[in-house]
């Protein structure tokens, strides 16, 4: 296991620079220090044809949009919600750019990863951000240690196929093999990730009222997003978690026959669905 594990960046409760915006606490706020420097007006200011009142409301709507501005200042300067090249200017300081067509998540990723470059390829995160960086096409990436000495690098590519081709392997392992990159020690071998592939089938039973296609599109794009989503290497394909994904709006039950048990992996192990069936039974009032 490497010594660096990365953080959950979506997990992070909100940063205390971030303020939670309330118009109606400006205009109160504003509306009570008129009072205080001007008394008199206490008797007309919270009548709704007073001009004073609707410049405090003009006021306040536009400080409502500069405390927003601000707040997004903040969130581009931050990891987990920088982006565009607010982010590219974060993976600056740690001396990645992002590759041609690279989205946001991608990058922040390699960025996160980045520190663990300063070393050779030793840690496990320097081998996944080296491999990331030279294959702009991999998805995920794993290193273990199947013995001492050597370090296999699992490699998943993006799209339909997660399995790359001998070239594309062979360009990461020439990368690797640099000896700026990895230990003088360490004999890299890059592998394509072992694919348990499986067939996704339920039965749905809903509520009597919304349309039964309506509820299957429904719960249908749910699973659909969450399994391509999680398809990650080491990532589980636990019935829970279809359950819970089938259970939109609308669905009474769901009978999940396949797959028959939960799918565990291990990091250089990917699932990949074969196919989706979803049938919709009878409809409960209960």
């Amino acid at each position: 296991m490497s010594r660096f594990t990365a953080i959950n960046l979506s997990g992070l409760s909100p940063p205390d620079i971030i303020e939670t915006l309330d118009y109606e606490a400006i205009v109160t706020a504003m509306r009570d220090d008129l009072v205080a420097r001007f008394p008199l007006i206490v008797g007309v200011i919270d009548l709704e044809s007073e001009p004073a009142r609707k410049l405090i409301e003009a006021f306040a709507y536009r400080e409502l949009g500069l405390r927003a501005r601000i707040n997004d200042a903040a969130r581009a300067v931050l990891l987990a919600t920088s982006y565009g090249t607010n982010l590219d200017h974060l993976g600056a300081l740690f001396a990645t750019a992002r590759q041609a067509g690279e989205d946001d998540e991608r990058f922040r990723r390699r960025i996160q990863l980045a520190p663990e470059a300063f070393s050779v390829a030793g840690p496990e995160g320097a081998y996944q951000y080296h491999t990331l960086t030279v294959a702009p096409w991999a998805r995920d990436v794993s290193a273990t240690t199947p013995r001492p000495g050597v370090v296999r690098v699992s490699v998943l590519k993006a799209g339909a196929d997660p399995i790359p081709t001998l070239a594309e392997r062979e360009l990461i392992r020439l990368h690797l093999k640099n000896e700026a990159i990895r230990p003088l020690t360490d004999v890299v071998q890059v592998v394509a990730p072992i694919v348990r592939r499986t067939a996704i089938e339920a039965r749905l039973t809903l509520y009597p009222g919304p349309d039964g296609t309506v509820v299957r599109t429904r719960a249908l794009q749910a699973l659909t997003e969450w399994v391509e989503t999680n398809r990650m290497l080491g990532m589980n394909l636990r019935r829970s978690a279809l359950i819970s994904k089938l259970h939109q709006e609308g669905v009474h039950s769901v009978e999940l026959i396949a797959p028959a048990e939960d799918i565990i992996l291990d990091v250089t192990e990917v699932y990949a669905i074969d196919e989706i069936t979803m049938t919709l039974a009878s409809t409960r009032d209960e």
